[in-house]
């Protein structure tokens, strides 16, 4: 056993102020560092779930182009494809184009706006 003096002395170190503010700024060094690794955990688990979202969307664009491919390796997709980029026929076939009537008149009538005099005169009908 340690003799009485021996261990009051060794409490007179432990719980002096010195040893505390040593202990307490040890303590906040370790605690700022827990700190910043729990913040780079964070954005790491962010970056890896943006990451798995656009794996997902790759995958799936990826899907889309090789069924696309797939379609164009066939004489029947080969047409498809001509006929919705070019306005063509097969002989014999004939092409219709239907025009909405709000777009035939949008680009045939032009508005021309009157001025406040040119409204007052037409109002009147002078």
């Amino acid at each position: 056993m340690i003799p009485f003096q021996e261990r009051k002395k060794l409490r007179k170190i432990l719980y002096s102020k010195v040893t505390l503010v040593v202990l307490t700024l040890v303590l906040l060094v370790v605690a700022r560092g827990a700190w910043g690794i729990h913040q780079k955990a964070q954005i790491a688990i962010s970056e890896r779930n943006i990451a798995r979202h656009s794996l997902e969307e790759l995958e799936s664009r990826t899907k889309e182009l090789e069924a696309s491919l797939e379609l164009l390796n066939s004489e029947q997709g080969i047409e498809a494809e001509v006929r919705q980029k070019y306005t063509v026929a097969r002989p014999g076939e004939e092409v219709v184009v239907v025009v909405d009537d709000k777009a035939k008149k949008g680009e045939n009538s032009e508005v021309v706006e009157k001025s406040f005099w040119q409204r007052v005169v037409s109002f009147f009908g002078i």
